[in-house]
């Protein structure tokens, strides 16, 4: 029949979208709308016509996701106004059943995802400057839809009886599926059935569509039964999933929000020295204009154990309504208090904590109105011995910087412009702030000297914290109040010599170090690796008197070139202006060297972005093996010039996901042939299925490219085309500094002569992506889905 060829299609489409292969669910989605003909909806008539109108508005929806993701704008807004016009318009709520019935399949959430993402500032597939309202209007039915199942409106406005919406008999009892309902031959030929209302075929197109409807809303009902749990948990998953991959986290998630004033006690941050214990916080939230308080709920999995909402009440300043809160409650949700006709409205929140055990813990508390940003308040209690509380407070006393950072809460920064960092970098750096207080990172939980899942990745962000403070301190060493000579151009000698001019109002600052800048001390090092700003506050040839409440303007400036006793920066034009900076000038300046935390953000990133750490840790009560047969040991395909070790190492490495292996580290010493054995591997791996993909990682670019340069361009110029790697490389990286042999593999704007990053579609293409560790986050940023570049077939992930 051509609708079951339909519905084949329709699932193939469905599978391909979650795949990401875009290209072939539009393929997929053309031959089911194929299948049931272009026609209206309307003409559609027989038993099978609710499920052919819903096969084709799937298909559709599928196609309009396809079409946004390979920025088709124009194909998506047509398709979607064949949806919108042919499935609102009949007004009968059979288009709404049909987006809960995918619901309830786990199918809409896919488009929605889609939808969301095309349609807002946060599209990382670019901005569309079409008109969008039939792409909106979508947006807004799917999410209703959604909305339904999730609250049980839908069902309960459906389950009432016909004064809310039911006209015909109740459905026939004991139906399988909605497939089983059928219309009434003889009443439609003949005006009449003998059955009369006991018949359990439908007497009219609508009556049949109306059960197809009771249908899916008792899926709906039963659905939300059983997964009632699921539900609960989805808000937090998806509000954490949606700030971690928002180039504007600060604008999901926020400790203040305009309007709502917080007040707690006691203070965030406490400290005890016994194991068992017992802490609640009282939140009081005042908010001017009122405004109604929806959710209340704790974010985080790791310590959930430990926490529940205790206590909500909400009222004036005066009186305060207690609201019913359930035991260990970790998710409140609110919306239905009555407002007291003031111009602002109380609500009071009490979080409780309770352990038996020595440790640190960390919870972070979101209080929903309605709007974004969600308001959020971060609580830690740290339960430590005496002795370890002593020990903590000696290493926080080290690590104490020998001068105060300058930062927006002392100073007035101007940022250098142009700013050329991106949106996802400046994302990074709003994120992951260092924390204000010490207190919040020498705790109890980093003198644990074990690693394990449970505490990988909180022990990890704060010893990276740490890290950054103790990098502070040393960098401050250099912290110096020195006469700044103003320069139009300098000149460079040696071999990365030459002139510099300063151009579009900027001028070049030169200054000589108080003590030679070498890389053999610790702060040496810092400055000339990790350093590429300063912070500079002109000093004023008499003191001023500062006002109160004022605060002194420093400008940022960039270093431009490092010697081992000079330093060039290039400064602002705004800041040449406003200090009235003039060439061959000397001016007296303080300066702070401003570490460049991009590097530990990302580190914080890709902490962030861990979902399953049993590859850190994997189960070492399984005994590897690697299995052994006389066909793989004397393949012809391996190169003769493998030794015993490495040929193992590759057997390894190739062997089928179906055998369960650990992650396979190879280790030696330089020269031992760890980038030819992997390379061979790579090889063999492509040589074993058509569909495997490989991701070859590195730490450094001549690694990368000599994977490229030494084994992989060989192998394609031999005549494998299979093999054609994917380099990515740093978008700002100079074109002419790389090997011409790389460039081939490589994409570069011919326009600009410029590294480009790839799109999706660009992966799609290669079946072996060569990237350094800097580089890999590009490929996170592509919603690649998990497995994408293995195709769950081979561990295709190389470390080099």
């Amino acid at each position: 029949m051509e609708d079951r060829r339909a519905e084949k299609s329709c699932e193939q489409a469905c599978e391909s979208l979650k795949r990401q292969d875009y290209e072939m669910a539009l393929k997929h989605c053309t031959e089911a709308l194929l299948s049931l003909g272009q026609y209206s909806m309307a003409d559609f008539i027989g038993p099978c016509s609710l499920e052919i109108e819903s096969i084709k508005i799937e298909s559709l929806l599928y196609r309009i996701a396809s079409f946004l993701q390979l920025k088709k704008y124009g194909q998506a807004d047509e398709d979607c106004r064949h949806v919108l016009g042919e499935g609102l318009a009949k007004g009968d709520g059979a288009f709404q059943a049909v987006l809960c019935c995918m619901q309830l399949k786990g199918k809409l959430q896919l488009v929605s995802n889609i939808l969301a993402k095309s349609l807002t500032g946060e599209s990382l597939n670019g901005m569309v400057t079409k008109d969008l309202t039939r792409l909106k209007t979508l947006l807004t039915e799917t999410e209703t839809a959604t909305s339904n199942v999730l609250s049980g409106y839908h069902v309960e406005d459906l389950e009432e009886g016909s004064c809310n919406g039911w006209h015909f008999r109740p459905p026939p009892r004991g139906i399988t599926s909605s497939e089983e309902y059928t219309l009434c031959k003889r009443f439609l030929e003949q005006g009449i059935c003998r059955y009369g209302a006991q018949c359990t075929s439908a007497h009219s197109q609508e009556e049949l569509a109306e059960w197809q409807k009771r249908y899916a809303s008792r899926l709906i009902k039963l659905k939300q039964q059983n997964e009632n749990k699921q539900f609960s948990g989805s808000y937090m998953e998806t509000l954490i999933e949606k700030w971690m991959n928002s180039l504007s986290p600060e604008k999901v998630l926020s400790e203040c929000v305009e309007g709502v004033k917080v007040e707690h006690n006691p203070d965030l941050t406490v400290t005890v020295n016994t194991k068992k214990s017992h802490q609640t916080w009282t939140f009081a939230l005042t908010c001017k204009p009122a405004r109604m308080l929806y959710r209340v709920a704790l974010l985080y999995d790791a310590h959930r154990p430990h926490f529940s909402i205790i206590a909500i009440s909400a009222g004036d300043s005066t009186t305060q309504v207690s609201q019913e809160v359930p035991e260990n409650c970790q998710e409140w949700i609110g919306g239905k208090m009555a407002q007291n006709g003031l111009d602002h409205y109380v609500y009071k929140v009490g979080i409780a904590f309770n352990t038996e055990i020595f440790g640190t813990f960390r919870q972070t508390i979101v209080f929903d109105f309605g709007l974004e940003p969600v308001l959020m308040q971060r609580v830690m209690i740290d339960a430590a011995s005496t002795e370890d509380l002593e020990y903590l407070m000696h290493a926080k006393q080290q690590l104490v910087t020998t001068a105060k950072r300058w930062d927006s809460s002392s100073k007035t920064i101007i940022e250098f412009e142009p700013n050329e960092t991106t949106d996802l970098e400046k994302s990074l750096l709003i994120r992951y702030q260092i924390p204000l207080s010490a207190d919040q990172l020498f705790t109890q939980s980093v003198l644990d000297k074990s690693l394990t899942k449970t505490n990988y990745q909180s022990r990890l962000h704060d010893l990276l914290y740490i890290e950054e403070i103790a990098q502070y301190k040393e960098v401050s060493k250099f912290n110096l109040k020195v006469q700044l000579q103003i320069l139009a151009s300098f000149m460079l000698t040696g071999v990365s010599g030459g002139a510099k001019y300063a151009q579009n109002g900027q001028l070049f600052g030169r200054f000589k170090l108080t003590e030679t800048l070498s890389e053999d001390t610790l702060a040496g090092r810092l400055v000339m690796t990790k350093v590429n700003a300063v912070y500079l506050l002109p000093v004023p040839k008499e003191k001023l008197v500062q006002t109160q409440g004022t605060k002194e303007k420093v400008y940022e400036a960039t270093i431009e070139e490092k010697t081992k006793e000079y330093i060039f920066l290039r400064i602002s034009r705004e800041c040449c202006e406003e200090l009235n900076l003039r060439p061959d000038c000397d001016t007296q300046v303080e300066l702070q060297f401003q570490l460049n935390r991009l590097p530990l953000c990302e580190m914080h990133y890709a902490l962030d972005r861990i979902k399953d750490n049993g590859v850190l840790f994997p189960d070492i009560t399984m005994t590897p093996t690697i299995p052994w047969s006389p066909t793989r040991q004397w393949d012809e395909q391996l190169d003769p010039r493998l030794n015993a070790k490495q040929k193992e190492a590759v057997l390894a490495i190739t062997t089928p996901l179906s055998i369960q292996l650990p992650p396979v580290l190879i280790i030696g010493p330089y020269g031992t042939g760890k980038t030819f054995t992997l390379a061979q591997a790579v090889k063999h791996i492509l040589q074993q299925q058509e569909t495997s993909r490989i991701l070859i990682c590195t730490h450094s670019n001549s690694a990368a490219d000599l994977y490229i340069k030494d084994y992989l361009h060989p192998y394609v110029e031999a005549g494998n085309p299979q093999a054609r790697p994917l380099r990515v490389y740093f978008r700002n990286r100079w074109v002419k500094t790389v090997h011409p042999v790389v460039h081939q593999y490589c994409l570069i704007s011919s326009a600009h002569s410029t590294f480009q990053m790839p799109q999706k579609e660009d992966i799609l293409k290669h079946r072996v992506v060569v990237v350094t560790l800097n580089t890999s986050q590009y490929l996170c940023q592509l919603d690649l889905e998990p497995g994408m570049l293995t195709q769950d077939t081979n561990r295709g992930f190389l470390n080099a």
